[in-house]
Formats: C-alpha cells, sequence, structure tokens
C-alpha cells in the first residue's frame, strides 16, 4: 500500500480480500475477531459506548444495507491492538466514532475503515476522529475506498498522524477495479504520510476542507521506509475536484495530479502554500491558506463519540430555523446565485441597504472565502463573489436588495427559495424599447475580467433605455434624459437609444459594442 508503483498496489490489496483466514480465524484465535453490535436506530448523542481491545487483538466490526453503527469509542491504546471496520451493501451509515491510541500494530498493512457501497448505491462516514494516528513503519490506512463500486460521503472526520495514508481512496480508478466514487465535505487532514486525501474515480470531490502538512520530520514513515506527504493527490483518472480548500504543505506536493491511466484534476476557489504539480487545473487559486480545522471537525475521540465538536457543535443537519429554511426569518432571507453550467470564474455584485452575512443554504449553496463582503459606511453593504461551474453562493440578506450585477445568462437568481430576477429584487424596473423608436444598442460588457469592475458615463441627443433583453437591470445603473451613468463587474449592461452618443467615459476593463440596427 502506498506506493508509487500501481500494479504493487493492486496486487496486495487483492490478496487481502482473498485472504478470509484473516476475518473467519479459525480455533481459539477465532476469539479475537469479534463483530461488535450494530444498530438500525439512532443513539443519544450525548451518550457513547467504550469498545476496549486488548494487547495483540483484532477486532472487525461489520456494517451493512441499512445499518447504522454510531456513537462509540473504539480504544486501542493498547500494545499491537487493531481493528478494521468493513462495510457493505447500500444505505449503511458510520457516525460518531472516536479512535483512542496509537495504531502499533505492524504485523499487517491496509485500512482501518472499508467504505464501500454496492453499485447504485451509497453510504455515509460522519464525524469520525482518527487522530491519534500511527507509529513508525506501520503499513495501516485510516480510510480506505477498497471494493467501493457507489458513492460514499465522508463529512467531519479528523485524520491525522498515519504513516501509510490518511484518506486513501483512489482504489475504485484503477482500471478493472469498482469505479465507485467520493465526497470528501469539511475533513481536516493533518502530517499523513504518502497522502493526506487521495481520490482516483471522475465525481469524486473533496470540498471545504483543510489539508496541513508541517514538513518529513512531522511525518512517521510507512512500511517500507518511505515519507513523501502529499496534500491532495489525483490518481488515476481525470474529472476529480476540490473545491473551497485550504492546502499548507511543507517537504512534498500540496497537490499532485497524476498516476494511474490519466490522473488530473481542478483545484477551484482554493488556497495553496506549497507546490502544485502534474495534471492540475487551477480555478481561482490563491495563496494565505486558514489551515485552522473546520468548526465541525471532531478534535478528540470523546468529541466525535459524542457527536459533537470542539466548538460545541453537532454533526446532525441544522435544526435552526435560519439554517433550515430559506425562506426567510427575522434574521433575513436566503440570497442564492447559482451559476449556469460550463461557466467558468464568472463575477456578480449587489448591494444592500442593511445587512449580508454568508449562509449555506439547503441545497448546500455557501459563499466563500474568494467571496467578499464590505460595509460602506453609509448603513449599506456592497457584495462582490465569484463562482461557475454550476456552483452556487449564498447569503442571508437582513434588508433591502438595491442593486444587483449578474448577467443572468451565467446566474440563476434565487430569494428565499423563489427564483427570482434582478428586476425584482431590485425594483429596478427596465424595459426592453421600441425597436423602431429605439433602433440602435449599446452593450458594456465586463464579462472578459469577472472580478474587474467598470464604470461609464455617456450622452445621446435622443432618448435612451436600459434593456433586460441586451444586459442585467439594476439600480446601479440610470438611463434619463438621454443621460446614462453606470457599473458593470463580470456581466453586460445594454441600453437602446436613438440619435447620437455624443459623450462617453469609460474606467475599466469592460468593452464596448454599438449597433445602428434594431
Amino acid at each position: 500500500m502506498a506506493r508509487d508503483k500501481t500494479a504493487g498496489e493492486n496486487d496486495s490489496e487483492t490478496s487481502l480480500l482473498d485472504r478470509r483466514s484473516y476475518l473467519k480465524l479459525a480455533g481459539a484465535a477465532a476469539a479475537s475477531v469479534a463483530a461488535v453490535n450494530v444498530s438500525s436506530g439512532s443513539a443519544d448523542a450525548a451518550d457513547y459506548e467504550t469498545i476496549e481491545i486488548p494487547a495483540g487483538e483484532r477486532r472487525t466490526f461489520n456494517v451493512g444495507s441499512g445499518e447504522t453503527f454510531e456513537n462509540k469509542i473504539i480504544d486501542i491504546s493498547a500494545d499491537g491492538a487493531h481493528f478494521k471496520l468493513m462495510t457493505s451493501g447500500s444505505g449503511w451509515t458510520v457516525r460518531n466514532i472516536g479512535v483512542r491510541g496509537e495504531n502499533n500494530d505492524r504485523s499487517d498493512t491496509f485500512a482501518c475503515f472499508y467504505c464501500r457501497a454496492d453499485s447504485g448505491g451509497e453510504g455515509l462516514v460522519e464525524n469520525v476522529y482518527m487522530g491519534d494516528g500511527s507509529v513508525d513503519r506501520c503499513g495501516h490506512a485510516a480510510f480506505s475506498g477498497y471494493g467501493n463500486a457507489g458513492h460514499v460521503t465522508l463529512r467531519n472526520v479528523h485524520v491525522q498522524g498515519w504513516s501509510a495514508d490518511g484518506m486513501y481512496l483512489s482504489q475504485p480508478g484503477v482500471p478493472g477495479n469498482s469505479g465507485g466514487t467520493f465526497t470528501i465535505e469539511r475533513a481536516f487532514a493533518k502530517n499523513n504520510n504518502i497522502e493526506n486525501i487521495r481520490i482516483g474515480t471522475e465525481g469524486s470531490e473533496i470540498r471545504d476542507s483543510v489539508v496541513h502538512v508541517e514538513g518529513t520530520g512531522a511525518v512517521t514513515a510507512n512500511e517500507s521506509g518511505q515519507k513523501n506527504p502529499r496534500g491532495i493527490w489525483f490518481k488515476e483518472e481525470s474529472g476529480l475536484l476540490a473545491r473551497n480548500c485550504d492546502v499548507q504543505v511543507s517537504g512534498a506536493d500540496a497537490v499532485y495530479g497524476g498516476g494511474g491511466q490519466n490522473g488530473g484534476g481542478t483545484l477551484q476557489n482554493c488556497r495553496v502554500e506549497g507546490s502544485i504539480r502534474g495534471n492540475v487545473t487551477e480555478e481561482s487559486v490563491s495563496g494565505s491558506p486558514d489551515i485552522t480545522p473546520p468548526d465541525s471537525v471532531p478534535m478528540s475521540a470523546e468529541e466525535a463519540a459524542s457527536g459533537g465538536s470542539e466548538s460545541g457543535g453537532t454533526t446532525q443537519a441544522p435544526t435552526t430555523e435560519q439554517e433550515s429554511d430559506d425562506s426567510g426569518d427575522s434574521d433575513g432571507t436566503v440570497l442564492e446565485l447559482i451559476s449556469a453550467d460550463g461557466t467558468e470564474n464568472v463575477g456578480y455584485a449587489f448591494t444592500v441597504e442593511g445587512d449580508v452575512s454568508k449562509h449555506e443554504s439547503s441545497d448546500g449553496h455557501a459563499a466563500n472565502d474568494n467571496d467578499t463582503i464590505t460595509d460602506n459606511g453609509d448603513g449599506t453593504v456592497s457584495v462582490d463573489g465569484l463562482s461557475g461551474n454550476s456552483y452556487g453562493d449564498a447569503y442571508l440578506v437582513n434588508g433591502t436588495v438595491t442593486a444587483m450585477e449578474a448577467d443572468e445568462s451565467n446566474w440563476t437568481l434565487r430569494y428565499g427559495g423563489e427564483e427570482v430576477t434582478a428586476a425584482d429584487l431590485t425594483d429596478a424596473g427596465g424595459s426592453d424599447g421600441d425597436s423602431e423608436s429605439l433602433p440602435k444598442k449599446l452593450v458594456i460588457d465586463g464579462s472578459n475580467r469577472p472580478r474587474g469592475a467598470t464604470t461609464y458615463t455617456f450622452e445621446v441627443d435622443g432618448e435612451v433605455e436600459k434593456s433586460a433583453e441586451l444586459g442585467s437591470i439594476n439600480a446601479f445603473d440610470t438611463a434619463s434624459d438621454g443621460e446614462i451613468s453606470g457599473r458593470v463587474v463580470g456581466g453586460a449592461d445594454g441600453y437602446r437609444f436613438s440619435g447620437t452618443i455624443v459623450g462617453f467615459e469609460l474606467d475599466g476593463p469592460a468593452n464596448v459594442r454599438v449597433e445602428n440596427g434594431s
């Protein structure tokens, strides 16, 4: 495991699953492999069971279709104590599990948690602490995806200090393997060897996660004595994605794309410190990552088992009205901006008379660190953001939207759960004009620079009206008595007019297009 030679990995992994004696020991040794209680219900989040594994003993936990394994501390503090949690089928859940003690069992390799679902099925691993790590020359990974043919989500997991892989989820992407996919949400991976998080099947994604390696001196070696603590590794297939992640790595690649048939992926809206190498596409990647663990990640075995995190939250679905109801409440109304499929780095801007805060909607849309909120000091707040490829941002608005700049060919707007237009939000109105009386068109197009603001003014000796057909309508732009002033950020403003342009000023990167016909 965790070698750079794929063939060697595949051969040894296959031999593990064929070695049934490991799971079904005979004679006196059979007593050391026990199937621990699995339920179909939900335990009280405040209560948990502690399972102490004796010295030199290995224990297997089996979780099948529709079953839930939750609220446990698995204590492997004793010398040579080890466990495997084997999932299978569909609709299973592993939740609120804390592993206490450093793994010092060097007698075998491969993972502790096997995250597997049947083809067309799904599974959930949620709120797991694997932060006590393993000793030097220990071959176990914390998480493995071997045998996954469905889709598994890993959420709010803490994996730290493992010598032979943190989250080793690329095997289904090896040609001829099971082909299952993974979503990793709000993970904290630190000082794991070989890779902290590794995915390998197209459609797999890492999001809202933190990866931190302090250097090779902070990492234990794998069973072969190797140290190469990559941060994120896109391996086996292309079409992999890391979105809104913070990655800081010393001593190895922060992000690496390569290996397998065509390993590669995209970094989107990420902050990275360290080398980015191989088949990696960068979209809105900057520096200065925030390596603070996500608030929802458990920081001890006890916090995980009790269903909480250091900040006192839980991993269950949000329960406050503000978080669970996007239609709006006393704290504001949820505004979502969802980018169109196939777009890339498209921008938007809006102003609110009142307050705005970043929010995560019930559909998972969430503004991130690339989106800025500025208090203008006059009772209004301005917001500038960027997204693309069907992803969306969400805000909680407590006040009135007075201006919206978003090219509606690139954006879908939802306010209080209802789809709206920019004109609906701002009551800016606007007319598409009479093509006979206003035959000429003027378009100020800023889509070439998604975050670049352009201001403009122009004057005509005829009449002019804002045109929703040609561009956005918002309160940043005014058109009256032949005079126009406005601003565009990452979208287009359009007007119909008659007569001749007699004055024009432009400050910014936008392009200007004038058409004389209707």
